[in-house]
């Protein structure tokens, strides 16, 4: 049995307030995987420091990416087994479109500007006794902000980094057309990686230039939408599976 540690769901409007953490769920469910979810707020207790991460026959392996590709290795999990060989690099590289740049715009979006972050930490933080729940929501947005500069996109103004992720929605936007599902009729890889980060701007209440480019595209709201009744009845099967 594969245990899931994903951080608690402190966020309305989203299954996790971590995108990777409904991506790798998501892939779980779509697949038909066993698997038990444990919460977990500390970063350092995954084998890389980040969540989510899993635990086989007691080993803890980290990072959504590398884990699905253990899965595939060892389980035959491939949920792009119909996919043809161009297909397979197109969703490669819209995925790491996704997680390596428009991930960091919704970053930016949620612990740096101002509204949001008053959210956010009220979310992340607010139950941690004093002085911590004085010192470490600080700490922490130190800590993002420096990553998103170290990544790059944070060496950009407000209104740059907004085009940028603008224009990843609106490449998706066009890969997905009028499909039901970016490469077709069923989802694959790429379908519960756009999930994860669509519904994580979406729908929570973090207004912002991102958000709103996301609601502008009509198809990709359609689109979260219908994942997130296909991520509703996996879990269901997911549910009577366990029992």
């Amino acid at each position: 049995m594969i245990r899931l540690f994903v951080f608690p769901p402190v966020l309305r409007g989203t299954p996790n307030p971590g995108p990777f953490c409904i991506k790798l769920e998501t892939a779980l469910r779509l697949a038909g995987v066993a698997y038990e979810t444990s919460y977990e707020r500390l970063a350092a207790k995954g084998p890389k420091h980040k969540i989510p991460f899993v635990e086989i026959d007691g080993e803890r392996i980290g990072d959504s990416t590398l884990i699905l590709e253990r899965l595939r290795d060892e389980q035959g999990v491939d949920l792009d087994a119909s996919l043809s060989p161009r297909e397979r690099a197109q969703s490669h590289a819209l995925q790491r479109m996704i997680e390596e740049r428009l991930y960091f715009v919704m970053v930016h979006s949620r612990w740096l500007e101002p509204e949001n972050w008053a959210k956010l930490k009220t979310a992340f933080f607010s139950k941690m006794p004093l002085p911590l729940r004085l010192i470490v929501p600080r700490l922490a947005q130190k800590r993002v902000r420096n990553s998103i500069v170290t990544q790059g996109l944070g060496r950009h103004t407000r209104e740059e980094i907004y085009a940028l992720g603008a224009a990843d929605l609106a490449a998706v936007s066009t890969v997905l057309g009028d499909k039901a599902f970016l490469f077709g009729d069923r989802p694959t890889m790429a379908d519960a990686t756009a999930f994860a980060f669509l519904i994580s701007i979406i729908g929570p209440d973090f207004e912002s230039p991102l958000r709103t480019s996301a609601l502008g595209h009509a198809n990709l709201v359609s689109y979260t939408e219908r994942m997130g009744e296909v991520f509703a009845r996996a879990a269901r099967t997911h549910l009577r599976r366990a029992a």
